[in-house]
């Protein structure tokens, strides 16, 4: 089996990037490693200005063209949800060979061939969890995406919101639910719309810049109970980097933030969720073991399984472990590359 990552190691054409910043750093990083080395690199129009990455000119698609012809392989380094651009995404890639590489965006180990093999019978068990058709063809795409790099596995997945909500989870009965990496609020505003029984959310984000834009939802809302936390597996107070982008992270060189962390359980005071979602950029298997109390309850669950390369078939057999009775769906949001896999958990 041959991974994206050996493809472009063995090709002789000049390979050409397409974007610039964090997704960028780390595929530069891979690509230092194994040696693969790029040509040129190219932004979108209007994002172009005179400026280098990587010690290397940042030119338009034009420059490109101009310089190779089409004689070039585009390797993606960035990604997005909005319509417009994913369209672009796939227009290039009907125009060139494009790939764009996985990289996980908390740990270490990348989805390659190697990473397969060593991983062979825990990908095959999970698969055998999954309660429909389209949860199968989400699981073997996004893996098939990983191991290749290209984006046309993703391209027949795009489930939003509304969809999950009305078809899998039905939250009409919901009372209490918990927000594990609340943002600014926006999940819990989503799911107030489609929950009219619901009384409250307790959200808790680790960001004290997203916290404070949580608090105003909080205000607006009147059903949001924030909290300025990190869930984790036990108390405990973690080291933030600070950075743009949604917000802090637990990786990364640059200024540093001291949040306190503690199971989403000892936030529920007596009560019992209906719901439990968990996004918190790679700290999801954390977040869960803290909040197993919650969980023996078989609230429905909405789970991030996208953000460490593992996740996609540890977290469901770890899910099974916790409660063998759940039902369980994996959907993927319209967008690249492949981000925003969640699973869906539920006893009814």
């Amino acid at each position: 089996m041959t991974d994206v990552w050996q493809y472009l190691r063995g090709i002789d054409r000049p390979i050409v990037m397409y974007g610039t910043g964090n997704g960028a750093d780390s595929i530069f990083s891979v690509f230092d490693r194994l040696g693969i080395t790029v040509s040129a690199i190219f932004a979108s129009d209007g994002f172009v200005r005179s400026r280098t990455f990587h010690g290397i000119p940042v030119v338009s698609y034009a420059d490109v063209l101009k310089k190779y012809g089409g004689d070039f392989i585009i390797v993606l380094a960035f990604g997005s949800d909005r319509q417009e651009v994913v369209e672009r995404f796939y227009q290039l890639d009907g125009r060139h060979e494009l790939y764009a590489p996985d990289v996980p965006v908390a740990g270490e180990e990348l989805f390659d061939a190697d990473f397969f093999e060593k991983n062979r019978e825990k990908i095959e068990a999970a698969r055998e969890l999954f309660s429909d058709s389209e949860s199968l063809a989400v699981y073997d795409d996004v893996i098939n995406y990983r191991l290749t790099g290209k984006i046309g596995y993703l391209k027949n997945h795009g489930t939003g919101t509304a969809e999950i909500m009305t078809d899998i989870l039905k939250p009409e009965g919901y009372r209490t639910a918990l927000d594990l990496g609340a943002y600014t609020g926006d999940t819990a505003r989503e799911l107030i719309a489609f929950a009219p029984s619901l009384e409250t959310v307790i959200a808790l984000e680790p960001d004290p810049r997203n916290f404070a834009k949580l608090a105003v939802s909080s205000e607006l809302t009147g059903k949001i109970e924030p909290h300025l936390a990190a869930a984790w597996s036990r108390r405990d107070v973690l080291t933030f980097t600070k950075g743009g982008g949604r917000g802090i992270h637990r990786t990364g060189g640059g200024k540093t933030v001291e949040i306190a962390a503690a199971p989403a359980d000892s936030f529920l005071c007596g009560r019992i969720p209906d719901y439990i979602k968990i996004d918190v950029e790679g700290a999801e298997n954390e977040a869960i073991d803290g909040c197993r109390g919650a969980m023996s309850h078989s609230p429905d669950l909405k789970i991030a399984v996208y953000h460490r390369s593992r996740d996609i078939f540890d977290i469901p057999m770890k899910i099974h472990g916790i409660n063998p009775d759940y039902r369980m769906f994996l959907r993927k949001a319209p967008s690249v590359p492949g981000w925003d896999v969640d699973l869906m958990c539920t006893v009814r």
